[in-house]
């Protein structure tokens, strides 16, 4: 009976709390995930380009809504508008990709030269997602997983929907 006991608890240590601990991890990069893609869906649907970026400076949310997952935390949010060439013909495949309002040529706008173009807004988030349980680390050494969180970047993207212009200015709200 008392090997039995020591059984179950080398059972419930060396395996069962180590599993339960990695599978966890992707439980919650898929949560976190949907969260992304349904932020950027949000800020896909601003009138100017200039107003996703406010709104993701300015709004916690998306922050805030990983960190009530539990285990999850963002370090770092990078949104940027990619502009991709449509081709008739088999050409080379052209892509532009801007980090800020007014950076997109008039080339690529919907009127220019390289037009018609394909705008979708990309959202990167860069988060540490937690175990279950951490194992205290022992000199020093850090281990991804067990001993520490575990980075990852997740990534959204979504069509750009709005491709009219501003009446007063008449420039793109794309490019706004």
């Amino acid at each position: 009976m008392a090997e039995f006991t020591a059984a179950i608890v080398m059972l419930v240590l060396v395996i069962l709390l180590p599993f339960l601990d990695f599978a966890i991890l992707p439980v919650r990069w898929l949560l976190a995930q949907e969260i992304v893609n349904g932020y950027v869906r949000k800020l896909a649907l601003c009138e100017t380009y200039s107003q996703a970026h406010e709104i993701l400076e300015a709004d916690p949310s998306l922050a805030t809504r990983l960190e009530r997952l539990g285990g999850v935390k963002c370090t770092k949010l990078k949104l940027k508008m990619r502009a991709s060439r449509v081709f008739l013909n088999a050409h080379p495949i052209e892509v532009l990709v801007v980090e800020k309002p007014g950076q997109i040529p008039t080339a690529w706008l919907p009127d220019g030269e390289k037009s018609p173009c394909i705008y979708n807004l990309d959202l990167e988030v860069q988060a540490l997602i937690s175990p279950a349980i951490l194992s205290p680390a022992s000199g020093g050494l850090t281990i991804p997983g067990i001993t520490s969180p575990v980075p990852f970047l997740l990534s959204a993207s979504r069509n750009w929907e709005n491709l009219g212009r501003n009446p007063t200015t008449k420039r793109y709200f794309i490019n706004e």
